[in-house]
């Protein structure tokens, strides 16, 4: 393409008889209210239509699957194996192909068969489970092995279930061959241990996965897309590593049309980068697609974490792939490729990897209550109907946001996409909030990025920011229009916990110790020495905290606003601060063990010190996966430990065995929670009627319900 950043990843790609308008996919994962009791719901049609409508080249369905015999392991998928479905069954599904297809985009589903992985609790008469081999799992569940007479009846189930896909409207299907489902534990030396026909060589634990192509190519026909998803490497002892998949792959290569390049296994999905992590590289397993792509003659896609034009553009330019299918960017992003296409990239919300997603136990009897599925940077995510559905403003209002940190930020961009005249005020002199800590962390560069990203919106719909500007109740009154607005958003955000411990002045908030960093006072790199002369003053410890027990950690302050600026950032500093190479960090929550991994990356020995049981209690399975083996690697983490007493140079606690222990350090810093900002509400409400406080000034929280107060706020300006 002629003037444009990212002329691949925005080519076109002809397979067969079908055209890619570009080279982005979106991959299959699931939403909320996607299906009921097989059928596409209103919001699921939604949900897939409004990737299509965002430029996708291709939208697959969620994983479904090809039996409700010994295959389906949740009722999130579509019903697309049964043999006699009603009329209504055929036109939802239908209407769902062509809501994709309208836009452009090729529409695609995920079949699958979960194999030994199943439970008999999900499986019809509460049988065993299938697989290649029989065995005892650790679970205590026994799995039967698959004769060949399973294995046919499986084929014609994965063929009659791929022509049904045909007939109801989709382009093709992905057989889902990768992430430790049937297919792959057919190849996998790790869960193949047969010894006829089937087992042994790769040739032989081939078979399988070879008849269950030639079934459904049978069924459909040569110009009906397949594309295999594999595992390149399962990355677990035992199982399938790079150089027999890339051999697997050309053994099928001439059966297929696309081969989709995954990682790892699902049950293991942090860990073995089913499902990367905000401390996994972008494109994590482009390296594994680039070696398949080298050894194969059919178009490869990579997936794995990618979440801008830039890495999409030099996958696809270095000759890696052919395309990049993305997971969780959809929900982050729906618009990510017309943005891209516009000219607009600098407005995408990217992905944080944030750990949205949380794998299914086996056990139905394990599965914790199912919460709806959000995004952290997209309140739209998974309510698209609902919203689109909402009241339209009567008429124009002049909006008036007090604070510039993420919720600030959202709610002024809503109400100004709804036709708002938005002024939005910070008292700092730039915008959001705490997360200016997130140009120094570079396990945060995609929180940085969507920090940006708002910037840029805030920008094209013509929210007038002012900085610098103290907004109290004379502003108010008076403020852009010369008289009080119609609505007033409050998002002031909060500040740190100061925790009541004897010779707190000698420690510093995290926040401090960034800004030190960032302001070049103190090395990024434990080794590197700057020397600092201590000031003398101290933070003092705040009677009104919301949080002040030392070690609890009530998660990032996304939306802080101005309060950045509140606290002296040199106070109580160490004199050895500039020199420090060990820290004690008191708070073993999200915020104080992200610093201390973030810290013991750069070579400093870390001591975090937690009161609770465990660390980063609040934040979700798959995060808590991420982190804290990370975390445990490379730092010292004591849990029960209650800190009595902090000098300069030591930290004495009195770990959970109730024995004192004192511990050495150079540098005492703490991270206990946020207090929210109660005064400045107080202060600015009841000036104008309709008045809303959001955010961190109302409840300290993470930026997901930062950005989702914002987000409401502005939608309810009528």
């Amino acid at each position: 393409m002629k003037n444009c950043r990212y002329p691949h990843m925005l080519s076109p790609y002809t397979v067969k008889k079908t055209v890619f308008k570009n080279r982005v996919l979106a991959s299959p994962i699931t939403a909320n209210r996607v299906v009921d009791r097989g059928y596409p719901t209103p919001e699921g049609i939604d949900a897939y239509e409004t990737k299509s409508r965002g430029g996708f080249a291709q939208v697959t369905l969620t994983e479904s699957f090809v039996d409700d015999e010994y295959a389906l392991r949740h009722e999130h998928g579509l019903d697309v194996y049964s043999k006699n479905m009603s009329t209504i069954h055929i036109e939802a599904i239908e209407t769902l192909t062509e809501a994709i297809k309208a836009h452009g985009a090729v529409a695609s589903i995920q079949i699958n068969h979960v194999g030994n992985v199943n439970h008999p609790d999900t499986v019809k008469g509460h049988k065993n489970p299938i697989g290649p081999s029989a065995f005892v799992r650790p679970d205590g569940v026994a799995v039967d092995e698959m004769d060949e007479s399973m294995m046919r009846r499986v084929a014609a189930n994965f063929a009659s279930t791929a022509l049904n896909c045909k007939c109801l409207g989709f382009d093709m299907v992905m057989l889902h061959g990768g992430h430790g489902w049937l297919l792959s534990q057919f190849i996998s030396p790790l869960s193949n241990h047969r010894t006829d026909a089937y087992g042994g060589s790769l040739e032989n634990r081939a078979k399988f996965p070879i008849m269950v192509l030639d079934a459904v190519r049978a069924a459909v026909g040569d110009d009906f897309l397949i594309e295999y998803r594999v595992s390149g490497e399962e990355r677990v002892p035992g199982g399938m590593g790079l150089e027999e998949t890339i051999e697997f792959c050309r053994l099928i290569q001439d059966r297929v049309d696309l081969i989709h390049v995954t990682a790892g296994i699902y049950h293991s999905h942090v860990e073995t980068k089913a499902f990367s992590s905000m401390f996994d590289a972008h494109g994590c397993n482009l390296g594994l697609a680039a070696a398949i792509k080298k050894n194969v003659r059919v178009p490869v896609v990579a997936v794995g974490g990618f979440n801008s034009p830039e890495q999409i553009e030099e996958a696809i330019s270095s000759g890696q792939c052919d395309f990049v299918a993305l997971g969780r960017q959809q929900f982050a992003d729906p618009d990510f490729v017309n943005k891209t296409l516009m000219g607009r990239e600098a407005e995408i919300a990217p992905c944080l990897r944030c750990s949205c997603f949380n794998p299914l136990a086996s056990d139905p009897e394990k599965r914790v209550f199912p919460q709806l599925w959000h995004c952290a940077v997209n309140p739209w995510s998974g309510r698209e109907l609902r919203w689109r559905n909402a009241p339209r403003p009567v008429s124009s209002k002049k909006v008036l946001v007090v604070g510039g940190g993420v919720g600030g930020m959202y709610a002024a961009i809503t109400a100004a996409q709804r036709g708002h005249d938005v002024t939005l005020v910070e008292k700092g002199p730039r915008l959001g909030g705490s997360l200016w800590f997130t140009d120094i962390d570079e396990h945060k560069e995609s929180l940085q990025r969507f920090r940006d990203s708002l910037v840029a919106r805030l920008e094209r719909n013509h929210v007038k920011v002012l900085l610098n500007t103290t907004a109290d109740a004379g502003y108010v009154e008076e403020c852009a229009w010369g008289a009080a607005p119609d609505a007033l958003i409050i998002a002031v955000g909060s500040s740190p916990v100061t925790p009541p411990i004897e010779g707190i002045e000698n420690a510093m908030h995290v926040l401090e110790l960034y800004r030190l960093i960032g302001d070049g006072k103190m090395s990024r790199d434990a080794g590197e020495k700057k020397e600092i002369p201590p000031t003398g003053s101290a933070l003092s410890a705040d009677a009104d905290a919301k949080e002040e027990t030392a070690g609890i950690d009530s998660g990032l302050p996304a939306d802080a606003g101005a309060k950045e600026e509140t606290a002296s950032i040199d106070s109580g500093l160490p004199a050895c601060a500039g020199k420090a190479q060990e820290i004690a960090l008191i708070g073993g929550g999200l915020i104080g063990c992200e610093t201390g991994l973030w810290l013991a990356d750069h070579g400093y020995k870390v001591t975090v010190i937690e009161l609770r049981g465990d660390l980063a209690i609040e934040a979700n399975d798959s995060h808590r996966r991420a982190l804290l083996p990370r975390l445990k690697a490379k730092a010292t983490c004591v849990t029960g430990a209650k800190v009595t007493k902090i000098e300069k140079g030591r930290v004495h606690y009195i770990d959970s065995g109730q024995t004192p222990v004192t511990k050495e350090c150079d540098l005492v810093v703490y991270a206990v929670g946020q207090k929210p900002d109660t005064g400045t509400v107080s202060e600015l409400s009841g000036i104008v009627p309709w008045t809303v406080a959001i955010g961190d000034c109302k409840n300290p929280g993470q930026v997901k319900q930062a950005t989702y107060d914002g987000f409401c706020a502005g939608m309810d300006i009528l």
